[in-house]
């Protein structure tokens, strides 16, 4: 029997009707589909930045992101060595010619601000037979960059491979660049492979400084100026609050140094270190200009050139003093009176003074040594003299600034310089100082004798100069470990140069201490300074805050 047509109708209809929810069940689930999968990538975004990455093998054949810090090394992939399970490829790095070259990979897209992490790479070093090589992390790029090492090791070709790993908080990550690098800091021309690249959270953040503690520039506040070394990394963000609360001053730790400001002749770069002053004189704090001249982050044109047949040869006399002159001159007048005082000439004396009344023999034989003459010094402090002669309203001191002066010789050595240098001054300008203060860096250890200190600093004061501790630490401990008794070891050094230098407070301008926290010092491997890399106070802070109550407590 035939099916009537309305019948027919209706279940054409029905089908149809069952098709469309059909199709609309399909279409909701989809796009519930593509949000999760939205979801996912975001959330997959969300825990790179908080957990990094692991691994980067180069098995893919491609550098993964990794290029050059210098741009004229080369990187290849390579199937010559390999340390992945089950893998055949590393990258390979050579064409270095200057010890930081080297394979760089950014990692700003992986860190969450404030977030420690942990680097990890494993090195096969080629040539030479041995070399230090060194794991390092750059924050921010151009003039005012911090390079913090995170692990090093002086490794043979017959090592094989060897593992460096450190670990690094990235409290600040304003400046949108952040790199970690691997590179050969003994060796210019070491080349190497590396593999198996992680960089990965270790789950510990901080978002705030200490708030109960007393400032460290309140306990002194009456005394002498207390400092700290920075760059452009303190300049926002929890490290800026350690940064405002601790120190009213400070000294570039890279920015204001000839080859940060001249790389190539005649052409200034002052972007990096005037936001530096700017940033810090808006916060009350004082700026101490360092260096002006130096044998280090120098570029080589200021005082040596290649001849037609390749071979460095030092300028002429006139040629690197109008080079130094020139530098001394801008550099003074760009900062103008934003600085309370300039390192003029930095480091210029020998370790090994063995007569340190002959204080010429006694000098480094540096390019400014071999171009200039022995008396560079004098030179460059009446460059910076007739400078601020120009400008009798801006009171500014000029400072000559070196390292190890607990040592006797060498203690000694500066003084017959300073105190020649001054009195041949003073023969035509009889009111007056060339050489305003002598900086004694105390780059020290926990065995250090604070009986050597106190004596140099005596003998300084002496001279008639003010004096500043221009570059204080306190290494202690080692390979990045401090135990408690060496804590409070540090501490008690700490507290005992801090009591030398109450009682001479009146002749000491600044106490400068080289950096805020342990994880951002150059020396971090030894844990110098008074915070550690969590920015919590150390016994070293407690030794300085109140030197007296930490001795007889320990």
């Amino acid at each position: 029997m035939r099916t009537p047509l309305t019948k027919r109708i209706a279940i054409l209809f029905l089908i149809f009707v069952v098709i469309l929810v059909c199709m609309f069940i399909v279409h909701v689930y989809m796009k519930e589909k593509d949000v999760s999968i939205d979801i996912e990538d975001e959330a997959a975004k969300v825990r790179d930045a908080d957990e990094g990455f692991r691994l980067i093998t180069f098995e893919d054949q491609t550098m993964e992101g990794f290029e050059g810090r210098a741009g004229s090394e080369t990187l290849t992939v390579t199937d010559e060595e390999n340390h992945t399970d089950d893998g055949k490829y590393a990258l390979k790095t050579e064409g270095r010619t200057s010890t930081w070259h080297g394979p760089s990979l950014r990692v700003e897209k992986y860190v969450d601000e404030g977030t420690e992490y942990r680097v990890s790479v494993w090195v096969k070093l080629i040539e030479p037979e041995n070399s230090q090589i060194q794991l390092s992390t750059q924050i921010g790029e151009g003039t005012s960059a911090n390079y913090v090492n995170l692990a090093q090791k002086t490794i043979s070709t017959w090592d094989g491979w060897i593992q460096l790993e450190g670990a690094y908080r990235y409290n600040n990550v304003s400046s949108k660049y952040l790199t970690i690098y691997v590179e050969s800091s003994d060796n210019a021309e070491a080349s190497f492979y590396i593999d198996d690249i992680s960089f990965e959270s270790t789950g510990s953040k901080i978002e705030k400084i200490q708030s109960e503690l007393m400032p460290v520039k309140q306990s002194y506040e009456d005394e002498f100026l207390i400092g700290t070394a920075i760059s452009s990394e303190d300049l926002a963000g929890i490290r800026f609050d350690l940064l405002t609360t601790h120190f009213n001053s400070v000294t570039a730790g890279n920015a204001m140094k000839p080859g940060e400001l001249q790389r190539t002749k005649g052409n200034f770069t002052f972007s990096g270190a005037d936001n530096l002053v700017d940033t810090s004189l808006d916060a009350g704090m004082k700026v101490h200009g360092h260096t002006l001249v130096w044998h280090q982050q120098s570029p080589e044109w200021m005082n040596t050139a290649i001849d037609t047949d390749g071979n460095m040869r030092y300028l002429s006399r006139e040629e690197a003093l109008d080079n130094m002159r020139t530098h001394i001159k801008t550099v003074v007048e760009h900062f103008a009176d934003k600085v309370i005082s300039w390192d003029v000439v930095n480091e210029a004396m020998s370790d090994n003074s063995t007569n340190p009344s002959d204080w010429k023999a006694s000098l480094r034989k540096s390019p400014w040594y071999y171009s200039v003459g022995e008396d560079y010094i004098e030179q460059a402090f009446l460059a910076a003299r007739e400078v601020l002669d120009e400008h009798p309203d801006w009171d500014i001191k000029l400072y000559y600034n070196d390292y190890n002066l607990d040592n006797q010789n060498k203690s000694l050595a500066v003084y017959n310089m300073v105190k020649e240098i001054n009195e041949n001054y003073q023969k035509v300008y009889p009111e007056k100082l060339l050489i305003d203060g002598i900086g004694m860096q105390g780059h020290y250890t926990v065995n250090t004798n604070p009986a050597n200190v106190e004596l140099s600093l005596e003998r300084f004061i002496d001279l008639g100069v003010e004096v500043s501790i221009s570059e204080l630490d306190v290494q202690a401990g080692s390979n990045y470990q401090l135990s408690e008794r060496q804590a409070n070891d540090q501490g008690y050094l700490y507290a005992q140069l801090f009591n030398i230098f109450r009682k001479n407070a009146e002749h000491i301008s600044r106490v400068t201490i080289w950096g805020m926290d342990d994880g951002t010092s150059w020396r971090s491997a030894t844990n110098p300074l008074l915070f550690d890399k969590n920015l919590k106070a150390k016994p070293a802070y407690y030794g300085v805050i109140n030197p007296d109550k930490f001795i007889e407590e320990h």
